[in-house]
């Protein structure tokens, strides 16, 4: 399946993020897929772009399709796919942004995240942090809480 621009069989993450994708395994149970779907929400709640020259190098895990989406393919490329309409990123570099989310959410995700058992808190002070105020005037992470739990995602 191909959306509008997203156009790939496999992603291969930096060496950076294959490393901080074990650690959080290891401190929470969570594969790389699960722990990539989460990095990819929490950077594109951050509102601005990331980097492309800090996430160009593809030297580690290497992910496919599938595996990386699961069953929320639909709703996680619709989300990236919202996030290029808003920020005007033409088709010829999505995939090269999309990697770059995740490779930036990765590092977010590890370098906050200490356990399982305060996921979801976890994943809501991040979001505060790095994105104070959405237009409504509340934490953006908030307004998805209510609309869905963090674990319907999981």
């Amino acid at each position: 399946m191909e959306l509008s621009g997203i156009e790939f069989k496999r992603i291969k993450l930096s060496q950076e993020s294959t490393k901080k994708l074990q650690l959080f395994k290891s401190r929470t149970g969570l594969t790389p897929n699960i722990a990539c779907r989460l990095a990819l929400g929490i950077s594109i709640a951050e509102n601005n772009m990331p980097d492309l020259e800090l996430f160009t190098e593809e030297s580690g895990q290497e992910i496919n399709r599938y595996t990386l989406f699961g069953e929320h393919e639909l709703i996680l490329t619709s989300l990236f796919l919202q996030w290029c309409h808003e920020n005007k990123i033409d088709g010829k570099v999505r995939n090269k942004y999309f990697l770059a989310h995740i490779n930036r959410g990765v590092e977010f995700l590890v370098n906050r995240v200490r356990g399982l058992e305060n996921l979801a808190q976890d994943l809501r002070d991040i979001n505060k942090v790095n994105n104070p105020t959405n237009r409504s005037g509340k934490a953006p992470m908030q307004n998805r809480q209510e609309e869905a739990p963090v674990q319907s995602y999981l």
